[in-house]
């Protein structure tokens, strides 16, 4: 099994990786440099190469790459991944749900008395009977992306289902009928996640059900929550295209909603990553980042995803910050990554320059470790600091993290007439002249 550290090059059992992966782990043994790969980073912008590093995307700018593939993790391994914050696949991820295999027909005898909601479209009956032949419709997204899902998907939000707003698109009938107590008995914590009471409620209290044709499919979006996810495709196969929070012009946040359903695309955006995930598959990506799927088999594919709260991706926290805190769609986590910043300090109102380590520092011998983290935040908080990942947080490491994130409140702080949504992306891959941004 791997055992990959959250801020460097992981120590990956490479026979398990994509090419793409194998090529990058292997080329990178003496060093985290893209360009000793080969890898083509000539005129993207400094940050956005930055991102080609910590993601190990070695193919150019506009192709997409694999995310790394585990047959199986181990609890210390999917804890250490989470942290760091970077997407991957667990082949058998799925091992132990109880709904993997389930077909969408399937869904429509198990739960005869449930909603689904179509998305995107007008025109069609938005809410249906579980019941009703909804699985072999096809409704065009109006102006599709020609490289996004053609067809909009059918949404089961069981999660809502103790809403009153929510309940209408999730059952029919009396509260007698509710069947969110029945997926929720059904459903299991996966044994390579921490079985805390926090991560309990917020999986169980998270489940939502994706049915898409072929084609069909969720458009590139940015979700607002502050808690990865997990999704698990129960049957069927499907595409999905990720990719990390963009460079945010210096000067400027955007606005929320510039990551809204398919508002990104023909803005000269290109996902740099990519996962095709098969029944009883799992795939891993953290809060704050872009992702949309497309069905690409030939039967109508079923997935449940989840959320849960620990780990906190703190790798990709630290790394993409300063856009992170820029993201108008993210705001909803900008505390959290002030929190997994404080967490190491014994004042949140201590000086940049300053390292001091507070009571995470147990036996006061001026250093961190993670066996001295006692919560998800302070285990965040190492995961942020560890830059060099070898598993103690030392002083200097504190003063420069902290001293990034202050630098990163600083550039925040920006007029509101500064407030705004791109127009275009074409500036990741743009010139020398252009770095300023």
């Amino acid at each position: 099994h791997p055992h990959p550290p959250v801020n460097a090059p992981p120590t990956f059992n490479m026979w398990r990786l994509p090419r793409p992966w194998f090529a990058f782990v292997a080329c990178t043994a003496a060093g985290w440099q893209l360009a000793a790969c080969g890898a083509s980073t000539e005129g993207l912008l400094d940050e956005e190469a930055a991102s080609y590093r910590f993601f190990g995307k070695t193919r150019p700018h506009g192709e997409a790459q694999e995310v790394p593939r585990y047959a199986t993790v181990t609890p210390e391994e999917f804890e250490r991944l989470a942290l760091a914050g970077r997407p991957f696949v667990i082949e058998s991820g799925g091992l132990g749900q109880p709904f993997v295999g389930w077909s969408c027909g399937r869904f429509k005898q198990e739960y005869p008395n449930a909603v689904v909601k179509i998305e995107y479209v007008q025109g069609a009956k938005p809410v249906r009977s579980m019941q009703d032949d909804w699985e072999n419709e096809q409704h065009k997204i109006p102006k599709a992306d020609p490289d996004g899902p053609q067809y909009a998907p059918w949404y089961w939000g069981v999660k809502g289902a103790n809403d009153k707003e929510d309940a209408r698109t999730v059952y029919k009938g009396g509260k007698k009928n509710n069947p969110l107590p029945n997926v929720q008995s059904l459903m299991r914590i996966p044994d390579y996640m921490r079985d805390t009471a926090e991560n309990k409620q917020e999986i169980l209290g998270s489940p939502e059900f994706w049915f898409s044709a072929p084609l069909a499919g969720a458009q590139m979006h940015m979700d607002s929550h502050c808690e990865s996810t997990m999704a698990i495709q129960l049957s069927g196969k499907r595409k999905w295209k990720l990719g990390w929070a963009p460079v945010v012009p210096n000067g400027t946040i955007y606005k929320e909603g510039t990551y809204g359903d398919g508002a990104i695309y023909g803005k000269g955006y290109h996902p740099p990553l990519e996962a095709v995930v098969s029944e009883g598959e799992a795939l891993f990506f953290p809060s704050g980042f872009l992702h949309s799927t497309i069905n690409v088999g030939d039967t109508c594919a079923a997935s449940l995803t989840f959320q849960f709260r620990d780990p906190v991706p703190a790798g990709y926290f630290r790394h993409s910050m300063k856009h992170l805190r820029r993201t108008g769609d993210f705001h909803e986590c900008w505390n959290l990554m002030g929190q997994v910043a404080q967490a190491a300090l014994p004042a949140k109102d201590q000086a940049p320059e300053r390292g001091e380590l507070g009571s995470v520092d147990q036996d006061k011998n001026v250093k961190f470790t993670m066996e001295e983290a006692q919560s998800r935040v302070q285990r965040a908080s190492h995961a942020f600091y560890d830059v060099d990942a070898d598993g103690v947080v030392t002083q200097e490491e504190v003063a420069a993290g902290w001293g990034s994130w202050h630098e990163t409140l600083k550039a925040a702080k920006v007029k509101k007439k500064q407030h705004v949504r791109a127009t275009s992306f074409e500036y990741l891959a743009g010139s020398a002249a252009k770095q300023e941004l």
